[in-house]
């Protein structure tokens, strides 16, 4: 009866793994979208002067556009060698000459600009009540390692070079700094996500890869978006903004996007999505990654072969910490960690598993997961998925990698 009990448990538990594993995750919601001179509408041409550069999401007339000024005129640069392989225009920036962008913030989104319950009557009417976690994204080419922010959507919210010539994150007014070092004329990808609550805290991706991360809450700073120099005053009061008064960048910066996330807490919510790396990182979601190339392609080589299943074993249950919060990124994925969360564990058997039998190959053991330990959760269980779940999976009902 124990022996029966345990089965039905362990079935019971693979079951439900299969049914959080094939949920497709929604993507977050864009909330503003500055392509650096690629909306037409801006009639933007290489080497000319930036005087606005326009806000390409939401709708107009409803408050949900927020255009940027530019200050001392940077210029927009054409952009042919970006590593995804998308050309167009950049904005070019010239520290020598104070050259910034500016405008309201996303900040809380509760209390941005194109939310209903912005803190004036001037505004959008877009329902973020309650929400607080979001993100945003960006190019940059750096011209130099000299201390410099690149974007700072408020004090609570921000990239910045730092003394040492590393990327550091900006988190409630704490500079975090990265483990990834700027060269010169280089191109990097730069995310920074608060993708849900306090305790998971906020995180920045370099090139798909988590670089910082930072605990709890932050404050409502009423400073602007500020792209190419510090930020500082409050938009509320007088004098307001008294930012771009130092930290000039040079360089490229291109295609901002800012975005949000989670579900608004008014009588009738509005789910704004949740974040996915593998969909909400533009480095991560473009061909340079090859991750939606093959499924279960471990080793993004463009082949399932036994050397994904090495990397798979080898990867068993390795976490990948940040600053003690676990998150999912290239180098997790390279470990197993198909559903990028963190850690390769049952979950990522069951996405595994299913790409191995869906090319005719044979699955992995529970021998082969052993190391050593008792695998997680037990051996029964493995050899559950590997007998149950994977018919189940191939039934129509798959995960996402």
């Amino acid at each position: 009866m124990k022996t029966s009990r345990h089965l039905f448990t362990s079935l019971g538990v693979a079951v439900a793994l299969v049914v959080v594993v094939s949920a497709i995750a929604a993507a977050a919601t864009v909330d503003r979208d500055y392509r650096m001179g690629d909306d037409s509408a801006e009639g933007a041409a290489a080497g000319a002067s930036v005087f606005q550069t326009f806000d390409s999401a939401g709708l107009s007339g409803q408050g949900q556009l927020v255009d940027l000024t530019a200050v001392n005129t940077p210029t927009y640069v054409s952009i042919s060698v970006r590593p995804d392989g998308v050309g167009g225009l950049g904005i070019q920036f010239n520290a020598a000459q104070s050259e910034y962008l500016h405008g309201f913030n996303v900040g809380f989104p509760e209390d941005s600009f194109s939310a209903a319950s912005h803190h004036t009557l001037v505004g959008g009417n877009l329902d973020y009540l309650g929400i607080s976690n979001r993100g945003f994204q960006f190019w940059v080419r750096p011209t130099s390692t000299a201390v410099q922010s690149l974007v700072m959507d408020t004090n609570q919210h921000g990239v910045r070079i730092n003394s040492s010539g590393r990327f550091s994150m900006r988190y409630a007014d704490v500079d975090y700094e990265s483990t990834q070092s700027v060269a010169p004329n280089t191109w990097y990808h730069v995310e920074v996500v608060r993708p849900a609550g306090a305790a998971n805290g906020s995180r920045m991706f370099i090139n798909g890869i988590a670089v910082a991360a930072a605990p709890g809450g932050y404050n409502d700073d009423w400073a602007d978006l500020v792209v190419g120099a510090n930020t500082s005053g409050d938009d509320q009061s007088s004098p307001g903004f008294t930012g771009g008064t130092t930290e000039f960048f040079s360089g490229i910066i291109d295609d901002l996007k800012m975005f949000v996330i989670g579900t608004s807490t008014s009588s009738n919510p509005v789910n704004y999505g949740g974040f996915s790396l593998a969909i909400d990182n533009a480095f991560v979601a473009s061909p340079i990654t090859g991750i939606k190339g093959v499924a279960g392609d471990v080793t993004n080589d463009g082949v399932l072969n036994q050397a994904d299943k090495n990397a798979f074993i080898a990867g068993w249950m390795d976490q990948r910490l940040i600053n003690g919060i676990q998150i999912g990124d290239m180098l997790s994925r390279g470990q197993g960690d198909l559903n990028l969360d963190g850690i390769t564990n049952i979950q990522d058997l069951l996405i595994f598993q299913n790409a191995l039998a869906s090319a005719g190959l044979g699955g992995v053991t529970a021998a082969e997961l052993q190391r050593g330990t008792v695998p997680e959760p037990s051996t029964t269980l493995l050899f559950l998925l590997a007998a149950v779940a994977t018919p189940l999976l191939r039934s129509g009902r798959r995960g996402r990698p």
